[in-house]
């Protein structure tokens, strides 16, 4: 369900501006490009999933959706170690998550991975 209620709102963010800037996608491929945090989507497949059923039936439906998931970081304070996390390494669910180090193991807040950083209409 937390995939469904984020592509609602981007949903509602593109209709918004295809209203306000008069452009119609009706007959012309249109693909979307989302930038979206890694702990923002439980699930890849969910997500393109919930953008299908809630596409049906509007100007969007049969529009192609390229996801760029943008992953969680870690800077230990222990050991220095910089860099990204691979999917999984911190829940979705915690609020402040942490991980394991991977270099020294110690428990560390990740950064980053929240949110949607943009969206992207290009008719081809």
């Amino acid at each position: 369900m937390h995939e469904y209620a984020l592509m609602e709102n981007v949903l509602a963010a593109i209709m918004v501006e295809l209203k306000s800037s008069g452009e119609t996608p009706a007959g012309r491929p249109l693909t979307v490009t989302l930038k979206v945090g890694a702990l923002e989507m439980h699930s890849e497949e969910a997500t393109r999933q919930a953008f299908e059923v809630l596409t049906k039936g509007t100007a969007l439906e049969g529009a192609r959706l390229d996801l760029i998931i943008l992953p969680v970081s870690l800077v230990c304070s222990k050991c220095g170690f910089q860099g990204p996390l691979p999917m999984g390494a911190a829940d979705p669910h915690d609020a402040l998550p942490l991980a394991e180090c991977p270099q020294c193991g110690a428990l560390t807040p990740v950064q980053g991975g929240r949110g949607v950083e943009s969206i992207e209409l290009k008719w081809d």
